[in-house]
């Protein structure tokens, strides 16, 4: 995996980040979306997805302004899948744990996004329709 150093976030506090979620219990998170994948607006949020221990919700979570935090406990495969596959870890308390779970997360995406793009497409082709 990259280190941040080549990301999009610069004027985040990333000690800050972690010391927030660290203190909410999780486990070890990434950083995902377009601050990643260098698509970033100037105005775009730094998005952030953690495992998070016990009953924490996100929006619990005492995080710096602009920064969007999504439970990888929670997530939807569609969310999770692009997580394991591109996202950039920002810390790791537990190895083993984040090893298990992106492999797990990983392969079930890949085994499942041949089936969801054939649901995508239909649905495409169907709404073209007017059906």
């Amino acid at each position: 995996m990259r280190g941040t150093a080549g990301t999009g976030v610069e004027g985040f506090d990333l000690d800050a980040i972690r010391a927030a979620l660290r203190s909410a219990g999780a486990r070890f998170a990434f950083l995902h979306g377009s601050r990643v994948s260098a698509s970033a607006r100037t105005d775009s949020d730094l998005d952030v997805a953690a495992w998070l221990a016990g009953d924490v919700a996100p929006w619990e979570v005492p995080l710096p302004s602009g920064v969007d935090l999504l439970a990888l406990n929670h997530a939807p495969m569609e969310l999770a899948g692009r997580i394991a596959l591109h996202g950039e870890l920002l810390f790791d308390d537990d190895p083993p744990a984040r090893v298990r779970w992106q492999a797990d997360t990983r392969l079930r995406y890949l085994d499942e996004r041949s089936r969801q793009e054939m649901v995508n497409r239909t649905f495409k082709e169907s709404h073209a329709r007017g059906r």
